[in-house]
């Protein structure tokens, strides 16, 4: 953290205008204003999250008042250019001085002396490590402290990382509420620490998918359930994208989007591809995307001798996505967790046919609109991807039930808007 004198420890603005102050600590300006939604990030804005980025662009475009926080910023590299306007507009919580630090966690303790005492004796005890736990509280009080002077705001973080530890701690601190978006990996994969104080503390859940509640039911049956509501993501209309699958000009093309992680596993992809080479199949695979798994990826490639079948396209921005849906025969997922990827959306609504693995929310998504393969599976993978080759499958069917199975549950204005309603529903 940055240190600058002592004369600045002010200087963080207030989202609120100033004026005199009432009984309950608002002022008589804020005591009339409508009430913030104040938005937790881990990172933002990044590549990797850009449906959290058109979601936050609904909603405020919708009129809901709210403020947007990250723990930390993105690296340079993970910002598109059309995110960079809303960079300024985000509090980050890394880049906070050391005096405005020293300023929160006094005034935390100013205000709420006996949760704040709590909370610090509280820290040890915490699954996540001190260095973390301290982090997040440190995080709690910052942000109490930007809207100390505003009305009563409510907390939302989407996914159970470190963003939702700021909104339990600074729940514990002042007896704020908040909510979360549950996902996928961050609910049933990854398992962050504090996840089962994080979701009995929130008052709502929104969950992406039927299958999260399920989840939690199960794992969690101190979470009361009744909480929970089901709202998917969405995506927009894809105003460029023509594809036309199967086309019977050169090779088959396939095509698979996604980080180049441990949970999306396109080494799975790599494997099938192997083995349709060795029934003497003519094909070219595509993976867009980048990540830590890049060079067990090349390695695997080489291995294999697929170098002139498999392609490591790196990052591409939308419009350079879209391109390449309008020249895919099939989009494959082949994922060893997900929650209910925009990706395989995105496949279908641009009239892709798709084969993704049979777990978590994909089948809720997919319906009768794809091909659903057991996970982990390469050989599986291989033999539905051999069927769209071999002109096996009904492409027109699937494809016209794929999109308009998307066009009407899963677009991003609607669900959006649904959102929105929900956080206006709940209490302060």
């Amino acid at each position: 953290m940055k240190s600058t004198p002592p004369d600045n420890v002010d200087t963080l603005p207030h989202p609120a205008d100033e004026g005199l102050r009432t009984a309950d600590g608002t002022s008589n300006e804020t005591a009339r204003a409508p009430r913030r939604i104040i938005f937790l990030n881990s990172i933002f804005p990044c590549l990797s999250e850009t449906f959290v980025y058109d979601q936050y662009e609904v909603l405020r475009r919708a009129g809901l008042p709210m403020e947007i926080t990250s723990n930390r910023p993105p690296p340079e590299s993970q910002v598109h250019p059309h995110m960079r306007a809303i960079q300024c507009e985000v509090f980050t919580f890394l880049q906070a001085t050391v005096w405005q630090v020293l300023a929160a966690h006094s005034l935390a303790l100013l205000r709420h002396p006996v949760r704040y005492l709590t909370a610090l004796c509280r820290l040890p005890s915490a699954e996540a490590s001190l260095r973390t736990s301290l982090a997040c509280l440190t995080g709690a009080a910052l942000l109490l402290r930007r809207f100390d002077r505003a009305p009563r705001p409510r907390l939302h973080a989407h996914f159970t990382y470190d963003a939702a530890g700021v909104a339990l701690w600074a729940a514990r601190l002042s007896g704020i509420k908040y909510s979360l978006t549950l996902h996928g990996a961050d609910l049933i994969f990854d398992y962050p620490p504090d996840l089962a104080a994080k979701l009995a503390e929130a008052d709502a859940l929104v969950s992406i998918s039927r299958f999260n509640v399920d989840f939690i039911r199960s794992h969690f049956p101190l979470v009361d359930a009744e909480k929970i509501t089901v709202i998917p993501l969405g995506i927009p209309p894809l105003e460029a994208a023509t594809a036309h699958p199967c086309a019977s000009d050169g090779p088959f093309r396939i095509l698979n989007v996604g980080r180049l992680s441990e949970h999306k596993a396109q080494h799975l992809l790599i494997d099938a591809c192997a083995i349709l080479a060795g029934r003497g199949h003519d094909f070219r695979c595509d993976i867009v995307g980048e990540g830590p798994k890049r060079q067990f990826l090349e390695e695997r490639i080489r291995q294999l001798h697929l170098a002139g079948k498999v392609r490591l396209l790196g990052p591409k921005y939308h419009h350079e996505v879209l391109a390449l849906y309008a020249e895919t025969s099939l989009f494959v997922l082949c994922s060893i967790t997900e929650g209910m990827p925009l990706v395989l959306m995105e496949a279908m609504r641009a009239g892709v046919p798709v084969v993704a693995p049979a777990l978590s929310a994909i089948p809720e998504l997919i319906g009768d609109g794809g091909v659903l393969v057991p996970p982990a599976a390469p050989d599986a993978l291989a033999d539905a991807i051999e069927r769209f080759m071999a002109g096996e499958m009904n492409v027109a069917f699937l494809t016209e039930t794929a999109r308009n199975r998307v066009e009407a549950e899963f677009d991003l204005e609607t669900n959006a808007l649904r959102f929105k309603s929900f956080l206006e529903s709940l209490e302060a």
